[in-house]
């Protein structure tokens, strides 16, 4: 026989969050459940055991079994149903009342030993309906001992017509307890005992038997009426108040989980609400198994067995799978031997539980069956359970997602933060370092391999990076190839120790797709000091680590106020830049792209402007460069783009007639946002703008760098978007080379423009530029248009649109509004 030794208690499913903090006792391991376990039903148990104290006819008898060699006989009272105790107490009272009355006779009439066994059977009777009462049961033991008392009462009486109310007496009362099957039994051995007294009582009394039979054997039919409907009524008030306590569990188990997500107090709930199950059915035990294949393991945890087996064999779980709602099985010898008697078993498979190993099943009996509204509330329970699991599962999850990285799994900013933050404020006060770590030249990485090897270099980084700090050191990802590292406890000796750590652990080759790839990395450290808070101490860890980029003779910079100033003023630009656009500090000027006669205005191009509040109007060469550096360029794009767009559409409303072509610069790093291609397609939209006139200009570099970067060109291009290059000719492509692009304008570099009317070589380069862009059916415009003489001699050439400070510098959106109302625009 395949066997396992039992658990002494089965593992949690998940990990804890901490100590779990129990609002009611747990339910006792592998001990009978006598009640549900609740300060309620211990409650009501007590108010139970006030009104059978109070009893007049009970409170007699409870004493003289509270004597000490009667305490062991005298069990503990067993808990109630309200409706069925009120009525099983009014029947015992009842029969109580009618044992006196019926003694009367022979205590007056008759003495010797018919006296003796009258009161010997009077006072058995009335002790084992008071002991039945009590105990919540009557066993078959009892129903023996009532006949031969009802049998001693009748032959010892004068008349023995006195038995008749005592046997119906008792039927009543005891009908309301056990099943069908025992009602037959009892009202059999009642019947046995009326027929003892007729054989007995003439032999006892020395003369003919006084009654008729005849009577006697009518009786028989209205016993077992009487029994069959004590029964019913019984089971009736049995499953209206089982069925509340057993709603009443479920919605108590419902209103607990809500409060909790720890598996461990999830499953001590389990457990409390089966022990509350059980109390609400005498005799229901229940303990849960394993199916591992060949080999049942039984959890360390069950209700109401007197012990918990040591084993299982495997075939015992096969006889059971029943299901809910089955009957039960019975001759289960190690499940009887478990519960200590015979029961009827029924097993079931609970839903699965995440992270364990096998099927698990519970298994339980009840020595007159399992009912079935007990089993559905089990097979309720047991998926509130796994229900309860399921949401802790989602809980870590969502709870490790807001506190970690999800491509690197490493802690996130916020998590950082909070790190950080709990380091400063320890006490006592201890030294705590920062480093900040950037990968050097990153982009390329993405550009020549793509996003996807991109991020499982960012994944390898991040597993290197966690493999050379410390145990207690926090390593997070700030963002794109940023990390940070806390060093608690860490001077600045300590510090430089752990980064170069990380440099020599990060420089080593890695192979992406194939290939081996070393990165450059830089890092700066900086150690908390007095008067510095986590923005400051961060910042200078930063301005360190820029430094150490600048710096090509060490990768590692420690912070130094004096020596980093400059570095501190950069970071305080970009910081002021990556806020400019949400704070209303940008500007869209335009620029118009006249037709080579200058006659009319055919498109407008957006240029921004920083209006910085102190500084005041910056160019863009004074902070685009910073804007891709630190990927503010995102959201700078993204505002020219709609602005634009909105102010074309202005336009658009004044003169119907008149849709100019609106020119937005696009950044490499736009290009690179997957969400760039939609924010286009949205903008159209939203103004209703015909994609055609909305052109998107790209440097030559920016087109090329990558299989990538050309694909979403296509992607562009393919939802109507016109496509230009800006400062043609500065770069390294052809016209040949474009051909393979989805270019329609070619933007001439001013510098060619600028000397073509001065220098033979310019003119050349631009009357070829205009002639091959012709032949491949380009449009091209002329940027730096400044003199009359530029404007002829590229009129001449057969340039498509001119554009410069001859028409019109770069002005505000109401400027060029004006403009367009008296100059050439419409002519």
């Amino acid at each position: 026989m395949s066997q396992i030794r039992a658990r002494s208690d089965a593992a949690p499913t998940l990990p804890t969050r901490g100590p779990v903090t129990r609002r009611r006792p747990p339910v006792p391991v592998s001990e009978p459940a006598t009640t549900d376990g609740s300060p309620d039903a211990a409650d009501r148990d007590r108010a139970s055991d006030d009104h059978r104290d109070h009893d007049p006819l009970l409170r007699p008898i409870g004493r003289l079994a509270a004597a000490r060699p009667l305490r062991r006989w005298w069990p503990e009272p067993a808990p109630r149903d309200e409706i069925l105790d009120v009525t099983r107490r009014l029947f015992v009272a009842l029969a109580l009342i009618s044992l006196p009355l019926s003694l009367l006779g022979p205590v007056v009439t008759v003495r010797g030993l018919p006296l003796l066994g009258a009161l010997v059977g009077g006072v058995t009777l009335g002790l084992s309906w008071a002991l039945g009462y009590r105990r919540g049961r009557a066993l078959v033991r009892m129903d023996l001992v009532d006949a031969l008392a009802l049998a001693a009462i009748g032959v010892a009486s004068p008349d023995p017509e006195v038995i008749l109310p005592l046997v119906f007496a008792a039927l009543w009362f005891r009908s309301l307890y056990g099943s069908g099957r025992r009602v037959v039994l009892r009202i059999a051995l009642y019947s046995a005992a009326m027929a003892s007294i007729i054989v007995l009582w003439p032999m006892t009394h020395r003369e003919a038997w006084p009654l008729s039979l005849a009577p006697l054997a009518a009786i028989l039919p209205t016993m077992i009426i009487t029994g069959v409907v004590g029964h019913r009524l019984a089971e009736a008030i049995q499953q209206r108040e089982r069925a509340t306590m057993l709603d009443a569990v479920h919605i108590w188990l419902g209103a607990e989980l809500l409060r909790t997500t720890d598996a461990t107090e999830i499953r001590a709930l389990g457990w409390e609400a089966i022990g509350r199950i059980c109390g609400c059915v005498p005799g229901l035990r229940v303990m849960k198994v394993r199916d591992l294949g060949a080999v049942l393991e039984v959890e360390g945890r069950s209700v109401g067995l007197d012990r918990l087996p040591g084993s299982l064999s495997p075939h015992v779980l096969g006889n059971l799978r029943d299901g809910v709602g089955a009957p039960g099985t019975r001759g289960h010898r190690e499940l009887d031997e478990a519960a200590g008697e015979r029961c009827a078993w029924v097993g079931f498979a609970a839903p699965t539980v995440p992270h364990r190993v096998g099927t698990a099943w519970l298994v339980f009996g009840a020595p007159d069956g399992v009912p079935a509204d007990a089993a559905r509330a089990l097979d309720g329970l047991s998926n509130q359970i796994a229900l309860g699991y399921r949401n802790s599962v989602v809980h870590q999850d969502l709870t490790r997602q807001a506190a970690h990285d999800g491509l690197t799994g490493l802690a996130n900013r916020t998590t950082f933060t909070a790190v950080l933050a709990a380091a400063l404020a320890a006490e006592p006060v201890e030294p705590v370092a920062v480093l900040f770590v950037d990968l050097d030249d990153f982009k390329d990485v993405n550009d020549v391999f793509g996003h996807r090897h991109g991020d499982e270099l960012l994944r390898e980084v991040a597993t290197r990076l966690d493999e050379a700090t410390r145990p207690d050191d926090v390593c997070a990802r700030i963002g794109g190839d940023e990390f940070a590292v806390v060093l608690p406890g860490a001077d600045v000796t300590t510090a430089r120790a752990v980064a170069d750590r990380v440099v020599s652990a990060i420089a080593r080759p890695a192979r992406v797709n194939g290939q081996v790839v070393q990165l450059g990395i830089s890092v700066g450290i900086a150690t908390a000091a007095a008067g510095v808070d986590i923005e400051e101490l961060v910042h200078r860890a930063d301005v360190a680590m820029y430094g150490a980029k600048a710096d090509r003779t060490s990768s590692v910079q420690v912070f130094d106020g004096a020596r980093d100033e400059g570095n501190v003023a950069r970071l305080e630009l970009e910081r002021e830049l990556a806020l400019a656009a949400h704070a209303g500090q940008l500007e869209v000027h335009y620029q118009p792209v006249v037709t080579p006669d200058g006659e009319r205005c055919t498109a407008v191009e957006a240029l921004v402007r920083w209006r910085h509040p102190e500084r005041g109007l910056q160019y863009p060469d004074t902070f685009i460069p910073v804007a891709e550096r630190t990927g503010a360029i995102g959201s700078i794009g993204t505002y020219v783009l709609w602005q634009a767009c909105a102010d074309a559409a202005r336009w658009r409303a004044l003169d119907p007639s008149r849709t100019l072509a609106v020119h937005v610069n696009v950044s490499a790093l736009q290009l690179d946002d997957d969400a760039f291609i939609d924010e286009v397609i949205r903008c159209l939209r939203v103004f209703s703008w015909p994609p055609e006139k909305l052109v998107l200009e790209f440097t030559e570099t920016v087109m090329i760098s990558s299989p990538a970067a050309i694909e979403r060109l296509f992607a562009i291009s393919g939802h109507g978007v016109t496509i230009a290059i800006d400062d043609f000719g500065t770069g390294y492509s052809s016209l040949t080379t474009l051909r393979a692009l989805p270019v329609q304008i070619v933007k001439i570099d001013k510098s060619f423009v600028l000397g073509a009317t001065v220098n033979r070589e310019d003119r050349a380069v631009t009357e070829a530029i205009i002639t091959m862009a012709h032949q491949m059916g380009v449009s091209t415009i002329a940027e730096g248009v400044e003199t009359h003489d530029h404007r002829r001699l590229l009129h001449e050439l057969g340039a498509d649109g001119l554009q410069g400070y001859l028409f019109l510098e770069p002005a505000s959106a109401g400027e060029f509004g004006s403009w367009l109302e008296s100059g050439p625009a419409g002519r």
